[in-house]
């Protein structure tokens, strides 16, 4: 038993009130006028019986009624523990929000989270009802408003960590909902967590209904020490022939009371093949650079760790590669073509990404066998082949191949290509008088997206002389534009693939532009975009989807000969040893990455040597685990009129708010004035019949006692 004002209990003294007035009497006295007194004797009056106390069950209900006033004023409670549910007028609608994100795993938190929330359900009286809201970035449900004690126990301890961040604002509106359906007369949310700041900005919209008490229960440590895998670049080049990959890992370290030594090692395809030490400081980051290793095979398996720590889930970060796939480019420019008319695009056939396999060819025919093995066609100030070989182009971009025109001198228009190109071509245009520049870039396109950072690249520095006029059509696309409003790139898609028209050469003779620095980057993105490549995603995030039917997606680990076929079902093995069916549909085939680690997936019933892999991590932004202040997070979402409640660890942090809240839940002081106001009106009516009684004994000759009233 608590009180919330105990000073009030000096009023306890006033009970020598009822006793005093018990003790006094009020003599009465019927005057008697004489006309002198002088033949009166002065005699002192006395009373035997005025000190003694006549009635004790008045004097009893008199005292009780004002100690219960005392009491009532004092706001009595009582006690229960932080995670426990004190006693309330009426059934209650209990919401136990439990963060389940992986940085919940530190030490023994997660322990400490599930026996606050069993402390809870087990508080729970018979007609209350309670739900289970699980938190990390989005949230579920997994009990909802039950009165079922043990299903709720059950729940709780099926419960697992998660391998995804902490977002408060999903799960707190699900609270939300749950609350405002409810019709119980008394509402309570608990929230346990962590309360990393990461996960809160504060305009998440949250607002409990008026009288909900808000509770939540901060799970923490004294000193938080840490290091984590916090990113890894994977860099490609190719030497003798052979692609090589070189990892670059980068490791930081929060807290801590001295530097420390780590050991940090590189897996590939479950074997360990590179060891090193990293030396962190209390509070930095050191950058572990592997020898270059041979990737050859497809859906290569990578780790980098760290030897384990207190959140062991950001020890390790997992990558899945594959060999770079070498994009086949033809160049045609003609049977007489001007001296090294395509010298600098040969030159710029290396990438980190990917590989150009440059062919430049004398002639402005192709055949079929020379396209299906090619990937983007440049011709390269030539006349557009007509006929066969038109037709051969056409169905070639239709069928999802890449085709680019570079426009200079010798690049005629034919009819019938309105069909074909983005627009219509026109003369050359001299501007060596006042040379013009690239004025408009739609940065936002493939073609530029490399260029879309601070600087990255200038092109208002290349001077063009000369150009040709392009009308777009109505199925065309501007890019880029010269200064003087002329189009200097467009687009139009055709079928499965893309024709880009450029406007002036590629060479020194119309303009400078291939002396620029960004010439070569611009030239890979004109490359990239036509072939269809798309950079390789070595891996994902937990709690993404990814849609294993879409074909763009697979690239992140193959190439297009790699897709696994729709029309059989699919099974995803999960990390921790489970399985996911994905059916056999025309439409998208959504895969929930909820795990840390590998998901292979293939037809049921195939075990091929190497399955099409994805790698899954972590979200290296739940390793700040600075926690927040948990009363700015409840006082958002509270109602003005609630209080709140923070605990941490099983220990109260706020004790005279707990009481005040215990005290508010319980109000038990209104049943005690209640208590008193039925004494005082026993008391009235007990006081009322002994003066009635004493005056009618009085009048029949009795003798006269005091009711002292």
């Amino acid at each position: 038993m608590g009180l919330l004002a105990p000073l009030f209990l000096l009023g306890l003294a006033g009970l020598v009130v009822p006793i005093v007035v018990h003790l006094t009497e009020r003599q009465r006295r019927e005057v008697v006028d004489f006309p002198s007194l002088m033949f009166l004797r002065k005699i002192p009056f006395r009373s035997s019986r005025r000190k003694k106390i006549h009635h004790w069950a008045l004097l009893a209900v008199r005292a009780l009624a004002l100690a219960l006033l005392v009491a009532a004023f004092s706001r009595p409670f009582f006690d229960n523990d932080v995670g426990g549910i004190g006693t309330t007028l009426g059934p209650r609608e209990v919401v136990v929000v439990l963060d389940r994100s992986y940085s919940m795993g530190y030490g023994d938190r997660w322990e400490r989270a599930k026996t606050q929330a069993r402390q809870v359900f087990e508080g729970l009286d018979v007609q209350d009802r309670a739900s289970l809201v699980l938190m990390s970035k989005g949230a579920e449900a997994l009990l909802r408003v039950t009165s079922d004690r043990d299903r709720l126990l059950a729940g709780l301890n099926e419960t697992d960590l998660s391998a995804d961040g902490t977002l408060y604002g999903p799960a707190l509106k699900l609270a939300q909902t749950i609350l405002e359906e409810s019709e119980q007369p008394n509402r309570e949310v608990v929230i346990i967590s962590d309360f990393q700041r990461s996960g809160w900005n504060g305009d998440e919209g949250v607002a409990f209904p008026a009288g909900t008490l808000v509770s939540p229960v901060l799970i923490s440590d004294e000193t938080t020490p840490n290091a984590s895998v916090a990113s890894l670049i994977l860099r490609r080049d190719f030497f003798s022939g052979q692609e090589r990959m070189t990892a670059e890992a980068r490791v930081v370290r929060r807290q801590g009371d001295a530097p420390e030594e780590r050991t940090i090692v590189l897996e590939l395809d479950g074997q360990e093949t590179q060891t090193q030490t990293v030396s962190l400081d209390p509070t930095g980051s050191a950058v572990v650079t592997f020898d270059p290793f041979t990737l050859s095979d497809l859906y290569t398996l990578g780790s980098i760790r760290l030897d384990s720590d207190a959140l062991p889930q950001d020890d390790e970060l997992h990558f899945v590669l594959s060999p770079g796939r070498a994009m086949r480019t033809l160049v045609l420019e003609g049977a007489n073509p001007r001296q090294d008319a395509s010298f600098y695009l040969e030159t710029a056939h290396i990438s980190e990404e990917a590989s150009f396999e440059i062919e430049v060819r004398r002639s402005t025919s192709v055949s079929d066998a020379d396209l299906a093995s090619t990937d983007v066609v440049i011709l390269n100030d030539i006349p557009f082949p007509q006929g066969a070989a038109a037709d051969r182009l056409r169905a070639f971009v239709e069928g999802g191949g890449g085709l680019l025109l570079i426009l200079g001198a010798r690049s005629e228009w034919r009819t019938g290509l309105e069909e074909i190109l983005p627009g219509r071509t026109g003369s050359a245009m001299d501007h060596s008088r006042g040379a013009v520049r690239l004025g408009r870039l739609e940065r936002s396109h493939p073609v530029f997206e490399s260029f879309t950072g601070p600087r990255s690249g200038d092109f208002a520095r290349a001077r063009f002389f000369m150009s040709r006029d392009l009308e777009l059509g109505p199925e065309g696309r501007g890019i880029a534009w010269f200064d003087d409003g002329s189009v200097a790139l467009a687009e139009r898609r055709l079928g499965e693939g893309t024709v880009l028209v450029w406007t002036s050469r590629m060479d020194r003779f119309w303009n400078d532009l291939a002396v620029q620095p960004v010439f070569l980057p611009f030239v890979h993105g004109l490359v990239r975009h036509l072939a269809g490549y798309r950079e390789r995603i070595p891996w994902f995030t937990a709690g993404q989807v990814l849609d294993i039917a879409d074909p763009a997606g697979l690239v992140f680990v193959a190439d297009r000969e790699s897709e696994l076929p729709s029309d059989v079902d699919l099974v995803a093995l999960t990390p921790s040893g489970g399985s996911v069916t994905l059916p056999a549909t025309a439409g998208p085939r959504f895969l929930e990455l909820e795990q840390q680690g590998f998901y292979p997936v293939r037809p049921p019933g195939m075990n091929p040597e190497r399955p099409l892999t994805v790698a899954v991590n972590v979200d290296v932004a739940e390793s700040e685990l600075e926690a927040m202040d948990p009363e700015e997070l409840a006082a958002a979402v509270a109602p003005r009129d609630t209080d709140v409640v923070i605990g941490a660890g099983g220990e109260i942090l706020s004790v005279e708010m707990q009481e005040r809240n215990q005290e508010r839940r319980q109000s038990l002081w209104r049943l005690l004035m209640v208590a008193a106001l039925v004494l005082l009106l026993i008391e009235t009516g007990i006081s009322n019949w002994i003066s009635r009684a004493t005056a009618t004994n009085f009048e029949h000759g009795g003798s006269y006692v005091p009711s002292n009233t």
